[in-house]
């Protein structure tokens, strides 16, 4: 029993300290969000790392025309638990980051595969999160996101290119 009690007590201590600056929160997101086949993200992670009342808003196109869906944070993690037939692996590209005191805005692009080992990403994305320094952690309090879309490529230096 105390074992078990000793392992939970390091388990949140080190998703607490995965949290300390703007830029471990994202690592810590693009890790949660990644799986491999026959499982799902890592709600427990991704839980912790949203604050209550967080948004998210992905960006998409649905018979030529843009759409904006807006969900609140804890859809969105409900629909990236689901146990999934496909491995999925999010990796980052690029990142810029602007801070001021508590608040940080993190602009990522992220190539996604569901075949870790392929060299070409399934797509491409851009995501910019919002997050709040509260209680000596950063939280993601919005995201937003969008899928590169044909006829409409990311600029080069979005994709960590000059």
């Amino acid at each position: 029993m105390k074992r078990w009690l000793g392992l939970a007590i390091l388990g949140w201590a080190a998703a607490g300290a995965a949290h300390e600056t703007p830029e471990a929160a994202v690592d810590a997101f693009w890790r949660a969000l990644s799986h491999g086949p026959g499982a799902g993200a890592d709600g427990n992670t991704l839980r912790d790392l949203f604050a209550p009342g967080a948004q998210v808003y992905g960006l998409s196109e649905r018979e030529g025309r843009t759409v904006l869906r807006q969900r609140s944070a804890a859809e969105f993690i409900d629909a990236q638990v689901r146990v999934d037939a496909k491995a999925f692996d999010e990796r980052e590209i690029h990142r810029e980051v602007r801070r001021y005191g508590a608040f940080a805005e993190v602009f990522a692009t992220v190539e996604s595969r569901t075949d870790r080992t392929a060299i070409a990403a399934d797509f491409t994305g851009i995501n910019s999160l919002h997050l709040v320094e509260q209680d000596g952690r950063w939280r993601i309090i919005g995201l937003y996101y969008a899928l590169e879309r044909p006829g409409q490529p990311l600029p080069l230096a979005w994709r960590g290119e000059r």
